[in-house]
């Protein structure tokens, strides 16, 4: 299937997940039948999986989500990672490196990731994750198999972070984060294809802590109830915590800009009447240009895929034409980016509770089973 096909079935299939209606609901049901298969092969492989699941010598960590697209795992990692080294903890990281070349080879094994690894063979969250945190990141299909194979390599680590990973329960998890897109919630609440859900709501009952990733610290208290009156007896603790702008870096020159210079978008400018353009290539892009929306920019908007691989041709970046961007795609296009393309840092707090319970994981003595 072509790029563009695959495009247009993947906005088909987001319109009918997440809008509202009586059509989107009554198309939706079309595919219940698929979905309840869905469920049953998800339960039989988990049942099966789980059965393999070996305890490691140090505490795995799973972010993951329940819903198919970009919730904000990635800077979730980052900023646990940030947290526990503060707390002296050495952290590994592990993570598929999807849409990278490594990934495309089934049969290969661990790949250990640097911030000089070339990202068509990393792919960008990996890459992302290991030019942020300076953690060892090791990517592969198998995150038990990673999760090992990190240890062997760096056997002083206290605590392994897996971006992504809660569906594959070969993994044994001490602790289990499941990321949320606040202002999308959960959807239809179906399960693929007839909804965004990999796994029933009910799944959500079993996760330690649940994170609602909110826009600005604003939330959406109906996304919430969605959750808790789906699971009156659910044990997860709830929190919610927002991406803050931080700074702008100019991918050309690599320079730093803070958000409050006012000459950051006009470092380059020969006109008066420069253009701007915002894109993204994450899981929903929506957000990042709102983010830019409300830091007072007027951007016009040009979304891809989630993982697009950019080429040079994809923008255009000249005197007459600013591109704003994600730190997930200034990976992506470094080799090609000029002094007209910029990307905006962002940083998350996380809840001290959150934080605490995962020291207490590490500092509980674990065995190597």
């Amino acid at each position: 299937m072509s790029k563009s096909r695959q495009s247009l079935l993947h906005q088909f299939f987001l319109k009918l997940w997440y809008q509202q209606g009586f059509q989107s609901r009554l198309l939706s049901y079309c595919f219940l039948p698929l979905a309840s298969l869905y469920k049953l092969i998800a339960s039989i492989i988990r049942t099966q999986d789980s059965r393999q699941a070996r305890q490691l010598s140090v505490p795995v960590i799973v972010v993951g989500n329940i819903t198919v697209g970009g919730t904000g795992k990635t800077p979730v990692v980052i900023a646990l990672a940030a947290a526990l080294e503060a707390h002296n903890k050495c952290v590994g990281i592990i993570s598929r490196g999807y849409g990278g070349s490594h990934d495309r080879n089934a049969s290969v094994r661990p790949l250990l990731v640097s911030p000089q690894t070339p990202v068509n063979l990393s792919g960008d969250e990996s890459l992302l994750i290991a030019k942020e945190t300076q953690c060892p990141v090791v990517i592969g299909r198998n995150r038990r198999e990673a999760a090992e194979y990190l240890l062997s390599m760096f056997p002083e680590i206290d605590v392994i972070l897996s971006d992504d990973g809660l569906q594959h329960y070969k993994l044994y998890r001490s602790l289990e984060i499941v990321v949320v897109d606040n202002k999308r919630g959960l959807g239809n609440q179906f399960c693929l294809p007839a909804g965004p859900l990999r796994e029933p709501i009910e799944r959500l009952a079993e996760v330690d802590w649940v994170l609602f990733n909110t826009q600005e610290g604003v939330f959406c208290d109906a996304t919430k109830q969605m959750i808790t009156s789906a699971l009156p007896r659910a044990k997860c603790q709830l929190a919610s915590v927002s991406l803050k702008p931080n700074t702008w870096l100019n991918i050309g020159s690599q320079l730093t800009y803070e958000l409050n210079e006012p000459t950051w978008y006009q470092a380059h400018s020969q006109t008066s009447q420069q253009k701007i353009t915002a894109i993204a290539a994450i899981g929903n892009p929506q957000r990042f240009f709102d983010t830019v929306a409300s830091l007072n920019i007027k951007a016009n908007t040009l979304a891809f895929d989630d993982h697009h691989e950019f080429a040079a041709d994809d923008f255009v970046a000249d005197v007459d034409n600013l591109v704003l961007m994600t730190s997930k795609d200034a990976v992506k296009c470094a080799s090609f980016a000029n002094e007209y393309c910029w990307s905006l840092s962002v940083t998350l707090q996380l809840p001290k509770t959150l934080i605490d319970d995962v020291l207490r994981l590490i500092n509980k003595p674990h065995k190597d089973s």
